[in-house]
C-alpha cells in the first residue's frame, strides 16, 4: 500500500497556499477538503509531476506582467506630470478691480526646476499692478516621506522688499508698479524636464485650450523648458503633474488666497491627491473680499494633483484612491464605464442574439443584454410590469421584452448549459443494441399477466388489487437475443407513467382485451406512442374468454389510424392469451422483426448516460433508483448526477435482486448511493468528478425553486377585493407521502384535478418513504391531512400523530384514496340552504289582547311549527314575512299543530293580517353539496 500523504505537507514542499493545493489536487480528481485531508502517494508523485513545468511558466508569466504594469504606471505618471487634466467649472464674474489685474497680468513663464537659482525677471512692462502675495505653503510629502520647502535665494528687489516677516504679519505695501517678491517657500518649483527637452504638449481626447487671461478659466499650460527668470506668478496656470511640483495655482475668481492647506499644493485639474488645496477663488467657502492676489504655489502631489486653494491639511489617500493610482488609465476608464443615466437601453444593447435559462432573474436577464439592472426595470415597468432586480422573469415576459428591443432570445436546456451539445456519434464506435419494449393499454386488460407468462414469473400476486401501480423493467432473453420490457400501470392515474414509458421505448405493445375492446386509457396509450412516433404492435389478449372478438377489436383500432397487416395496413396484430400461454412465441417474433427494421446501435465506450424509470425510498438501502441505459456503459463507482440528485454508485442490482458490475446499453438495473430520489422521467449523466455532479444538482435545485416562484403569480388587488366580496375559499392541504415516486406523482395530479371554484387543493409536500415526525409537525402546523400510498408511519411519528390528532389516510389502492379525498373535498363545499314548506293555516279570527294581535287560524295543510318562518298570502300575494312568537292550542303552548286542528298564532312584527290571510310555514334546510 503506498504511503498517505497529507495536503499540508505537500504545500510546505512545494511552497503553495493550501487552497492552491487544494485546487490543483481536485483539477486532478482526487478527493481532498481540508488542508489535513490525507491522500495515496501515487496521487502526491501526480501532483508533483503536475507542478515540474507550471511553477516556472507562472513565475515567469507573474514577473512579466509586473514588469508591463510598471512601464504603464511610469507612462502614465509621465503623462500626468507633463499635462494633468483640466477640471472645467464656469466662469465667475470678477470685480472691476480684478479685471483690471487680470488684464495687465503678463503671459505665463516657465519656473526653473528644482535646485536651480532663478533670474529676475524681465521688468520691461512696469504698469502691471501686482497683487499681494498668497500666505507661504509647504510642499506635500511624497511617498510618505517628508519634503523640505525649496530653498531658492530672493531675487533683488528695492527696498526691504525680501526682508523677512513674521508668519501672520500683514503684507506689505507696493508702490505703483513694483512687483511683489515672493519668499522662498512660495516659488513654484516646476516638474523636471523631459529627456528629450521640451515636453509635448499634452490634453485629454474632447478638451479644449480655454482663454488664459479673462475668462477665469484655467488653460493647458505651455510647453515646458528651462527659464532662466524668475517665473510671474500667473493666474489660470494649473499646478505640476503627479510626482512633480506643481505650478502656480489658477486664476483668481473674486475671493484672494487664503492659507494653503496643510501640506496640499494649490494644483490644476486633476483626479489624483485630496492633498492639494484650492486655487484662489476655487475654494466652496466663502472667503472675505479683497484685493485679488495670485495663487498660492503648488507643491509636490502624490497623484494628478486637486484643485489648488485654501482648505485644510490635506487628508490621507484611502484604499480605493491607492489602488485606482496603481491601475492603468485604460482599467480606469473600463471601471468607470460610459454614463449611460440618460441614454436609451435600446441604444445601450450592443447584443443581437442571448441565450438563457427558464426563469431567469430580471438581473441576468441585464447582464446578458449588457444594460444596467435599473434601466431593465425601468423599462419593464414602462411595459406595464413591476418587477425587482432578483425576481425571476416568465419565459413569455422574457420573449416580450427581447422582442421589445430587438435581440433574438434562445431558450438553452439544461443539458446544452452544463455538458455543451454532444458531437455526432462516429458510426465505426456503434455497435448494436436490445430493443426496448414497453406494454402499454387499458387497465385490467393483462399487460402484466403477459409479461409474466414471457417471463414465467407471478408479479400480479404482487401488486394490491391485482393493478400495476408501479413501473417495472425487466430483460429476458430469447433465442439468444436480450430484450428489455417496461411495464405501465393502465389506470387513469397513471398518465405520466405511460408518457415516460413512451419516451424511452423503441417498440409500444398494445395490449386490448379481446372481450373488452378499446377503452380510454387504450385512446390514451394510442396517442402516446404516436406522440413518442415508435412503432406499435397490437397483442389481442383474452382470446380464450367467452365473449372475444378479436375482430371487432381491430376494426375499433381501425379508426384510431391503426390499421392490422390482414387489412392492408402496417401494424401487426397477434391474437394472444396470457393465462393459457397462446401466440406468445409470435408476439416474441414480431417485436425482434420490429427491432431488426430500426437497427438499434449505441456506442457503450463512453460516459452512460439514460433515464429514470422509477425511483423510491428504502428503509435500509436509502435512495434506490431504477434506471434505464440509453448510451454508453454504466459501472459500479461510477458518479452519477440525475435531476436534483446526485452520488456514487454504491451498488447496482438486475431485475431479479443480482449484483452486477456494468451495465449496458439498453440494461435496466437498480443504482443504490444517490444522496436524495430522483423523479421518474429524469435523464441521468456520468460525470469525471463528484464536486462537479453536486454543483449540477444544486443549481438545478435552485434553478426549479426559482421556477416555482416564478409560477406563483401574485393576487392583484381586483382579485383580492373580488375574493373578500365572495367569501373566503376553502382550502384543503395535502401532504402526499408514497412508496415511489410515480406514484406520489399521479396522486398528485388526480388530486389537483379536483380542485373546484371554490374548494382550492393544495399539495404542500410530496415526498417518497414512511411517514415521518417532520411529515406530521408539518401537517400540525399547516392544517393539512397526510395520504400515505403502500407506507406507514414509523414509531416515532405515530406518536407525534396521536399527540396532534393530525388527519392521516393510508391507502393500496390508488382510485380508493381519490375517491375519499374526493368526498373530502365536496365536504369543504359551502352548503346550500333549501326551503322546505311544513304546513299551511288559513285565518278564521283575529283577536286583539294585550300583548298585540293573536290570529286564530285552522291548519290546512301539513304542520305549523312553532320555531318555523311564516309568510302571509293575501290572494295569492306574499304580503310580509315574519316569525312566530307564540303557538297556541287553546291556553297550551305547543311545539306544533297538525293537519285538521285549530290554533292560535301570534306574529313578532306584522300585526296587519285579515280573516281569509294564509299563513305559511316554512323553515330552511341545510343541504350537502354534491
Amino acid at each position: 500500500m503506498s504511503n498517505k500523504v497529507r495536503v499540508y505537507e505537500l504545500a510546505k514542499e512545494t511552497g503553495l497556499h493550501n487552497k492552491e493545493v487544494l485546487r490543483r489536487l481536485t483539477d486532478l480528481g482526487v478527493d481532498a477538503k481540508s488542508h489535513s485531508s490525507s491522500i495515496d502517494g501515487a496521487d502526491a508523485a501526480r501532483f508533483r509531476e503536475s507542478l515540474g513545468k507550471t511553477d516556472v511558466e507562472r513565475k515567469a508569466e507573474q514577473e512579466a506582467k509586473r514588469r508591463r504594469e510598471q512601464a504603464e504606471l511610469d507612462r502614465y505618471r509621465s503623462m500626468q506630470a507633463a499635462a494633468p487634466p483640466e477640471r472645467k467649472k464656469a466662469a465667475k464674474v470678477l470685480p472691476p478691480h480684478l479685471r483690471e489685474q487680470q488684464a495687465a497680468t503678463p503671459p505665463p513663464v516657465t519656473a526653473p526646476s528644482e535646485g536651480e537659482t532663478p533670474a529676475p525677471a524681465d521688468q520691461g512692462t512696469g504698469d502691471a499692478t501686482a497683487p499681494a502675495p498668497s500666505a507661504p505653503t509647504e510642499p506635500e510629502a511624497q511617498d510618505g516621506q517628508p519634503v523640505p520647502p525649496t530653498q531658492e535665494p530672493a531675487a533683488p528687489s528695492e527696498g526691504d522688499a525680501g526682508a523677512k516677516r513674521m508668519p501672520g504679519a500683514p503684507p506689505p505695501r507696493l508702490k505703483p508698479g513694483e512687483a511683489p517678491l515672493r519668499p522662498p517657500s512660495q516659488r513654484a518649483p516646476q516638474p523636471p524636464p523631459t529627456a528629450t527637452g521640451d515636453a509635448p504638449e499634452l490634453r485629454r481626447r474632447g478638451d479644449q485650450a480655454l482663454p488664459q487671461e479673462g475668462s477665469g478659466r484655467r488653460a493647458i499650460p505651455p510647453p515646458l523648458r528651462k527659464a532662466p527668470a524668475r517665473p510671474q506668478p500667473q493666474p489660470g496656470a494649473p499646478a505640476g503633474g503627479r510626482g512633480g511640483p506643481g505650478a502656480p495655482g489658477g486664476a483668481g475668481r473674486g475671493a484672494p488666497s487664503g492659507p494653503g492647506g496643510g501640506r496640499g499644493a494649490p494644483g490644476g485639474a486633476g483626479r489624483g491627491a485630496p492633498a492639494g488645496g484650492r486655487g484662489p477663488g476655487s475654494s466652496p467657502y466663502r472667503q472675505p473680499v479683497g484685493r485679488s492676489g495670485p495663487g498660492g504655489t503648488g507643491g509636490p502631489s502624490r497623484g494628478p494633483a486637486g484643485p489648488g486653494g485654501t482648505g485644510g491639511p490635506g487628508s490621507g489617500k484611502t484604499k480605493r484612491k491607492k489602488k485606482r493610482e496603481r491601475q492603468s488609465p485604460a482599467e480606469q476608464e473600463l471601471q468607470r464605464g460610459p454614463m449611460r443615466r440618460d441614454v436609451p437601453i435600446e441604444e445601450q444593447i450592443q447584443v443581437e442574439r442571448v441565450e438563457v435559462l427558464s426563469g431567469i432573474t430580471v438581473g441576468e436577464l441585464a447582464d446578458k443584454l449588457g444594460v444596467p439592472g435599473a434601466a431593465l426595470v425601468k423599462k419593464l415597468f414602462d411595459m406595464g410590469e413591476m418587477a425587482t432586480v432578483q425576481q425571476t422573469l416568465p419565459d413569455d415576459t422574457v420573449e416580450i421584452i427581447c422582442a421589445d428591443l430587438g435581440v433574438d432570445v434562445y431558450f438553452m436546456s439544461e443539458e446544452e448549459l452544463e455538458f455543451g451539445i454532444e458531437a455526432p456519434e462516429d458510426p465505426g464506435t456503434l455497435e448494436s443494441r436490445p430493443p426496448v419494449i414497453t406494454v402499454m393499454g387499458h387497465v385490467d386488460h393483462g399487460k402484466t399477466k403477459l409479461l409474466d407468462a414471457i417471463r414465467k414469473t407471478d408479479v400480479v400476486a404482487g401488486e394490491a388489487g391485482g393493478i400495476t401501480q408501479h413501473i417495472g423493467a425487466y430483460q429476458i432473453t430469447k433465442d439468444g437475443r436480450r430484450i428489455t420490457f417496461i411495464d405501465t400501470p393502465g389506470h387513469e392515474a397513471f398518465t405520466a407513467m405511460r408518457a415516460r414509458g413512451a419516451q424511452v421505448t423503441d417498440v409500444a405493445i398494445l395490449v386490448v382485451a379481446a372481450d373488452d375492446g378499446v377503452m380510454p386509457q387504450t385512446r390514451e396509450a394510442i396517442a402516446h406512442a404516436q406522440a413518442a412516433e415508435v412503432p406499435v404492435v397490437v397483442a389481442v389478449n383474452k382470446i380464450d374468454v367467452e365473449g372475444a372478438d378479436p375482430n371487432r377489436v381491430k376494426a375499433q383500432l381501425t379508426e384510431h389510424d391503426l390499421v392490422a397487416e390482414e387489412f392492408g395496413g402496417d401494424v401487426p396484430m397477434v391474437e394472444v392469451s396470457a393465462l393459457q400461454q397462446i401466440g406468445l412465441e409470435d408476439l416474441l417474433e414480431v417485436v425482434l422483426l420490429q427491432a431488426d427494421l430500426l437497427e438499434l446501435q449505441a456506442n457503450p465506450d463512453k460516459a452512460a448516460r439514460g433515464r429514470v424509470v422509477e425511483a423510491n425510498l428504502d428503509r435500509g438501502r436509502g435512495p434506490v433508483a431504477t434506471v434505464l441505459v440509453q448510451g454508453g456503459t454504466l459501472h459500479r463507482g461510477d458518479i452519477l448526477v440525475a435531476g436534483t440528485a446526485d452520488g456514487k454508485i454504491r451498488a447496482m442490482f438486475d431485475e431479479n435482486g443480482q449484483p452486477v458490475e456494468e451495465a449496458q446499453p439498453s440494461r435496466p438495473v437498480q443504482v443504490l448511493g444517490l444522496n436524495e430520489v430522483p423523479e421518474a422521467g429524469d435523464e441521468f449523466r456520468v460525470v469525471d468528478a463528484e464536486r462537479f455532479a453536486r454543483d449540477v444538482a444544486e443549481r438545478r435545485s435552485a434553478r426549479e425553486r426559482r421556477k416555482e416562484l416564478a409560477d406563483r403569480r401574485p393576487t392583484t388587488l381586483e382579485e383580492f377585493t373580488s375574493a373578500v366580496q365572495a367569501g373566503d375559499k376553502a382550502q384543503l392541504n395535502v401532504i402526499i407521502k408514497a412508496d415511489v415516486s410515480g406514484s406520489a406523482e399521479a396522486l398528485e395530479d388526480a388530486l389537483l384535478k379536483l380542485e373546484l371554484d371554490e374548494v382550492q387543493v393544495r399539495v404542500i409536500q410530496k415526498g417518497v418513504g414512511a411517514i415521518t415526525q417532520g411529515d406530521v409537525r408539518l401537517a400540525e402546523a399547516s392544517d393539512a391531512i397526510i395520504v400515505a400510498f403502500n407506507v406507514r408511519p414509523g414509531a416515532n411519528a405515530r406518536e407525534e400523530i396521536d399527540r396532534s390528532g393530525v388527519d392521516v389516510r393510508t391507502y393500496r389502492i390508488i382510485y380508493e384514496a381519490i375517491e375519499d379525498i374526493e368526498r373530502a373535498v365536496k365536504g369543504l363545499l359551502a352548503p346550500e340552504f333549501r326551503e322546505e314548506i311544513v304546513g299551511e293555516a288559513e285565518v278564521r279570527e283575529v283577536f286583539k289582547t294585550p300583548k298585540g294581535f293573536v290570529f286564530g287560524c285552522m291548519v290546512i295543510k301539513g304542520e305549523v311549527r312553532r320555531d318555523a318562518g311564516v309568510r302571509v298570502i293575501r290572494d295569492g300575494v306574499v304580503v310580509a314575512e315574519d316569525t312566530m312568537t307564540s303557538l297556541r292550542r287553546f291556553k297550551d303552548d305547543v311545539k306544533e299543530v297538525r293537519e285538521g286542528f285549530e290554533c292560535g298564532i301570534g306574529l313578532a312584527k306584522f300585526q296587519d293580517v285579515k280573516e281569509g290571510d294564509v299563513l305559511e310555514a316554512f323553515e330552511t334546510v341545510e343541504v350537502a353539496r354534491d
